[in-house]
This record gives structure tokens, sequence and C-alpha cells, in this order.
């Protein structure tokens, strides 16, 4: 099972793992690890291997992201979303432009 943490309200952390604000994610192989990296206070638990049905920022069943679905998220939404997507959150300055980039990604990544 994989666990996927996010580094939470901090710039950087180097220790278990290495993690930064343009790279905030980090993968755990088992629970006991996720639980290890957790303890430290810096990251948060975004998704397991376990987590079937529990909603996020993915679309059910392979379905895209549209333009409407993408404004309903929040700016730290839609950047985690990028960065997940492999893009760069540097270049975008507003909500269309998360959205717009997203958008482009998704159609990359088919």
């Amino acid at each position: 099972m994989a666990y996927k943490l996010k580094l939470k309200n901090t710039l950087s952390y180097s220790g278990i793992v290495s993690a930064d604000a343009r790279n905030p994610f980090v993968m755990a192989n088992t629970q006991k690890e996720a639980d290890e990296i957790m303890e430290t206070g810096y990251f948060e638990l975004v998704e397991s291997a376990t987590d079937e049905g529990v909603p996020g920022n993915t679309p059910p069943s392979g379905e895209k992201h549209t333009k409407t679905s993408l404004k309903k998220l929040s700016a730290e939404e839609q950047k985690d979303l990028i960065i997940e997507l492999g893009g760069e959150v540097e270049g975008t300055n507003n909500e269309d432009e998360r959205v717009a980039l997203i958008l482009q990604l998704q159609e990359a990544g088919e």
C-alpha cells in the first residue's frame, strides 16, 4: 500500500524524508513509515491506497476536471493539483491561469 503525505505550513523539511514548497509531496510504502513521517508534525496524510471512495482532488472513475469543477477548488487545492500533474505553480498569478494550466496538464497527461 502507498501513502501520500504533504508538507504542511512550512517552507522545507529534511529528516526522515525531504520536502520543500516546490515539492511538498512524499510517498510512504507502509503504514508504519507513514506514521513515522506524520509524527514529525510537518506532514499530513493526503491519500492512501486504502482510501477507496474518499473524496479528494481527483474526479471519480477517471473523469476529467472541468473548468467549473476546478473553480470550486480553493487556490491551495488548485496549486496542489498542478504539482500532482507535474506543473509549475510559480507561473500562475490568478485562478484563471491556474485553471488553464490544470486543463492543459490534464490533456497532456492522457
